[in-house]
């Protein structure tokens, strides 16, 4: 089956890349924040680490929802497990945890093998759109996005990836501040010094 190039995804998905981006910080912040309401109430951290990525991820699918279910280039496909997104008709992607080798980490069932091998076509979508994982990974402590990462496979094999930077997360603007005008020479000063009156002082 002939699939559109790394090249082609990437210049389909350059309008996406911060809010890919965007999102998956967006689900971390939101555990991070519920992680501190349950320590602030006394409550033990969750004793699976499993637990944190199942919210992690409920939360970014949350939120891919909300931001291209507003964009009409973007056509979000509900599913019972995971939600799709497809892009322009160009790529279908999907939000997972990246393994150690930035893969997503699945459970083998035939509709997880139906997406992540290139040969089966997904029903009712382009088969000529590539598909493709968001993938993320955190710091050691798991507080900080580390890495996002396009990754295109066929099965457990990468056929090519790319990071989406965090200057992108941003947009890549650099703010500038303003500074204050040279105060002119001609001009009196706004605040003038208060100088106190001279007395005698006997003796001199």
């Amino acid at each position: 089956m002939d699939q559109y190039s790394e090249a082609e995804v990437r210049e389909a998905l350059e309008p996406y890349h911060r809010r890919i981006r965007a999102i998956i910080k967006g689900g971390l912040d939101e555990w991070l924040s519920v992680a501190e309401c349950r320590s602030s109430k006394g409550f033990a951290p969750p004793l699976y680490q499993r637990t944190v990525s199942n919210y992690i991820f409920d939360a970014v699918a949350r939120n891919a929802r909300t931001v291209f279910g507003e964009d009409p280039s973007v056509r979000v496909l509900d599913e019972a497990q995971t939600v799709k997104f497809c892009f322009s008709n160009v790529v279908i992607g999907r939000f997972k945890k990246g393994d150690d080798d930035h893969l997503g980490q699945n459970i083998r069932t035939q509709a997880v093998l139906d997406f992540i091998c290139v040969e089966p076509n997904l029903p009712g979508l382009p088969p000529e759109a590539a598909k493709v994982e968001f993938t993320w990974s955190l710091d050691e402590l798991g507080v900080m996005l580390d890495s996002v990462t396009v990754v295109a496979r066929d099965g457990d094999h990468i056929l090519w990836s790319y990071e989406i930077s965090d200057a992108e997360e941003s947009g890549g603007a650099v703010v500038l501040f303003p500074t204050p005008p040279d105060e002119p020479d001609d001009e009196e000063p706004l605040v003038r010094p208060k100088i106190a009156p001279r007395r005698d002082i006997e003796g001199e």
